[in-house]
């Protein structure tokens, strides 16, 4: 089984943005930054967003290198949902 690699760039991130989408990676998964979930399905890594990243399209997340723009806490945890079952 493969694990699924969540990136959360850290590129135009306000420090609250940041913590909030980390809070809502850790109350679905239990992880921080650098960890894998319990049962190995998902890793969770901080990164730089890379070339075609726009400030506006933050906040900016991968999930296995499928890009998602404008990132809400709220979207995040829906996101998610989708892994742990």
């Amino acid at each position: 089984m493969s694990v699924t690699r969540l990136e959360i760039c850290t590129e135009y991130l306000s420090i609250d943005q940041r913590e909030d989408l980390l809070d809502a990676v850790w109350t679905a998964l239990r992880i921080s930054p650098g960890m894998v979930t319990a049962d190995g399905n998902v890793e969770l890594a901080l990164c730089q967003c890379g070339q075609g990243v726009l400030p506006e399209d933050a906040p900016f997340v991968r999930v296995d290198g499928r890009e998602y723009r404008n990132v809400t806490p709220e979207r995040l945890s829906t996101l998610m949902r989708r892994w742990v079952r």
